[in-house]
């Protein structure tokens, strides 16, 4: 309807009324249908551009990540000693017997004496520790804990000891371990000896259970220590 129409409609039903405020009026309610119309368009086109947009841009989710080994390396504690050579076995000694123990050594049993014998080509044999007395000498208490005696590089140890098994010599970080004969003229003792580099400074003897069962040092020092 236009703005004339709508004059003539109100002049034939109020002819009082004022035509410039009838045009007026007129042209306000165009113009509130037009924005009315405007907004409601506006309004779905943003619904709709909302839902497209919900649409086309999905949340998105990666693959799993897989996880990383670690690369730490756990520590590793290294060994209180570094054995130079393998445990050997307990052998007997027969009463009054000579066995060798080194280049140009020996160890013999008188009794219930021993000795360590020196026999170098060219020179008489000796003694270097005279005959030791075992079972009896109070200089040597109970004969219970091992003692050590060198010569020529080779350690010489003789204790009581029903139960020992396993010598081992120490110097350093290095251990080594002794050859033990059971002493079947001196009933219940035993001789360890062991050819070295260099001094022993401790000697450690266990039983078959690896118990401690005498030294010469400090416990603390026990180098088969679990």
């Amino acid at each position: 309807m236009t703005i004339e129409s709508e004059l003539r409609e109100l002049q034939t039903d109020s002819p009082a009324l004022d035509p410039a405020r009838v045009i007026a009026g007129a042209r306000r309610r165009r113009r509130r249908g037009v924005l009315t119309a405007a907004a409601a368009s506006a309004g779905v086109a943003g619904v709709a551009a909302v839902g497209l947009l919900v649409a086309q841009d999905p949340v998105a989710v990666g693959p799993p990540v897989a996880a990383t080994p670690s690369s730490v390396t756990p520590s590793v504690t290294p060994p209180r000693y570094v054995f130079q050579n393998t445990r050997p076995a307990v052998v007997p000694l027969a009463a009054g017997a000579e066995v060798k123990i080194g280049p140009y050594l020996s160890f013999k049993t008188k009794g219930t004496q021993w000795a360590v014998i020196s026999r170098r080509p060219g020179e008489p044999a000796y003694e270097p520790f005279g005959w030791r007395q075992t079972v009896g000498n109070a200089n040597i208490g109970d004969g219970a804990d091992p003692g050590l005696q060198i010569a020529d590089n080779v350690v010489t140890s003789v204790f009581r000891s029903e139960t020992a098994t396993t010598v081992v010599y120490t110097s350093g970080r290095k251990a080594w371990y002794g050859q033990i004969r059971r002493l079947a003229g001196i009933p219940g003792w035993v001789a360890a000896t062991a050819v070295l580099p260099v001094d022993a400074q401790s000697v450690f003897a266990y039983d078959a259970d690896g118990k401690l069962v005498g030294c010469l040092g400090d416990p603390k020092d026990d180098p088969l220590r679990r």
